[in-house]
């Protein structure tokens, strides 16, 4: 078969081998199969298509590419992509991107990059080596970042480009968090958007209340969520006494757990985390009577 003899292929045939294509990017898909046999068989079905005289598979989305690659967990909480999974022709230009920056051992991983490295290269963010990238931060300076680290890694002290990933891996999951001045600001400088909608935070804390309420959880994620779960449980009505009970029981077992940090029921709408109490009692007892809370 060569490039000069189109061979005769239908249409139904060709879109069935562009979905096996795409479905050998998933790393779930045929899993007996290892890296090289899955690129083997995609450079197999794009010959198969060319000469064919068939149109290609279209370019993956960044998310698809992203999504195609798994990242991995070394000892030490050390988050890393293999080079062999990627798939060409991003893995040589990407590990030519790499030239100068800092790369993981991992035994038995031939080539090996940090996961933040391969995620800033996919999403166009540049990897020049500024100052703050290259320093090693120390965790204890930022609370909501330590948070985020707690579950991941044990180390103290890490560089800027692994605290971008932190951030950036949290999503929607960082407006349940006070973020101070201090720390939104390092956030700026590592290029992490901090969301701000008023709306999207007053939902976020509505949603926290009733996880809590309903005993999903039985602990604030911060001292925001905490003094505001301490003001809902005095406000809703009576007919909710198991939710004000737990409300006000997670609100005590974090502020016995971090002293100091209770705060007066005019200064949590001062500081903006509610709107107003009346507000946060109507809102808050729609949404448990929908959930038909007690």
């Amino acid at each position: 078969m060569t490039a000069n003899h189109t061979q005769p292929m239908s249409q139904k045939q060709a879109d069935a081998l562009r979905r096996e294509w795409a479905l050998l990017l998933k790393m779930g898909y045929a899993s007996q199969w290892t890296s090289a046999q899955k690129m083997a068989r995609q450079e197999e079905i794009a010959t198969l298509l060319l000469h064919a005289g068939q149109a290609l598979p279209r370019g993956m989305t960044r998310q698809e590419l992203l999504a195609s690659v798994s990242i991995r967990n070394a000892e030490g909480g050390r988050y890393y992509v293999d080079l062999a999974d990627i798939p060409q022709p991003w893995r040589d230009e990407f590990w030519a991107a790499l030239h100068g920056s800092g790369r993981p051992i991992v035994e038995g991983v031939e080539r090996a990059a940090y996961a933040w490295d391969w995620e800033g290269w996919v999403c166009g963010q540049a990897f020049g080596d500024p100052a703050v990238m290259q320093t090693l931060h120390q965790l204890a300076e930022y609370p909501v970042l330590a948070a985020l680290a707690a579950s991941r890694t044990q180390a103290a002290r890490l560089d800027g480009r692994a605290c971008r990933y932190l951030y950036e891996a949290a999503g929607s999951v960082l407006a349940q968090y006070e973020v101070s001045e201090n720390e939104r600001a390092f956030m700026q400088q590592l290029g992490v958007v901090v969301q701000t909608n008023p709306r999207e935070a007053e939902e976020v804390m509505l949603m926290s209340c009733l996880e809590v309420a309903q005993g999903v959880r039985e602990m604030p994620c911060s001292a925001q969520q905490a003094n505001v779960m301490r003001v809902a449980a005095m406000v809703i009505g009576r007919s909710f006494p198991a939710s004000q009970k737990r409300l006000s029981a997670a609100a005590a077992r974090y502020f016995e757990a971090h002293p100091g940090e209770e705060v007066e029921s005019a200064e949590i709408v001062r500081r903006g985390w509610v709107s107003n109490l009346p507000r946060l009692c109507d809102r808050l007892e729609r949404k448990l009577r929908m959930a038909r809370a007690q």
